[in-house]
């Protein structure tokens, strides 16, 4: 990944670790069990060189660990951290995505299921402190203590519910 997003921004600071065409490839299989760098390349298709390379930096991002493997100081395993985990929330909204508007009802490769009642869940939506369902009018993006003034301008400036100019005050 040759450049960098350089302004405060989440959206622009994840792409900086997660935006390449691997990354989210190889910590959807950390998250299908994988560890070994031999999983990684066989489950993801990605070449030796690279996934050495996109490894490293999700070592370096701080989302998998890296620990020798038995006696041999040449093989690795890969573990999520917590960090890399705290990411479930975003692999899930990215599945509900693709199953809905790549694939379509019936033909999911894969399903997010109630482990007790074994139905399928419909969406990763947010709620409120009590569980309750939020619409996107009722979310609302604001300026924060990261946030510059091109920040607030570009916020100022969109037309969505979600982001409402009326709430930056700031």
């Amino acid at each position: 990944m040759s450049r960098k997003h350089t302004h405060p921004c989440a959206i622009a600071e994840t792409l900086n670790i997660l935006g390449d065409r691997w990354s989210l490839l190889i910590i959807r299989e950390a998250f299908y069990g994988a560890t070994r760098f031999g999983e990684f390349l066989t489950n993801t298709g990605i070449s030796r060189n690279l996934l050495t390379e996109r490894l490293q930096q999700l070592v370096e991002a701080g989302l998998l660990t890296r620990t020798p493997y038995a006696d041999r100081g040449t093989s690795y395993v890969y573990d999520l951290t917590d960090k890399g985990r705290s990411l479930e929330g975003v692999m899930l909204a990215i599945i509900d995505w693709g199953n809905r508007e790549l694939y379509g009802e019936g033909h999911e490769p894969v399903r997010l299921v109630d482990r007790q009642s074994g139905l399928a869940l419909a969406g990763v939506r947010p709620v409120d402190e009590d569980g309750n369902l939020l619409e996107p009018s009722d979310l609302v993006l604001e300026l924060g203590p990261g946030g510059d003034g091109r920040t607030r301008n570009r916020l100022a400036r969109a037309k969505q519910d979600i982001f409402r100019a009326s709430d930056l005050k700031s």
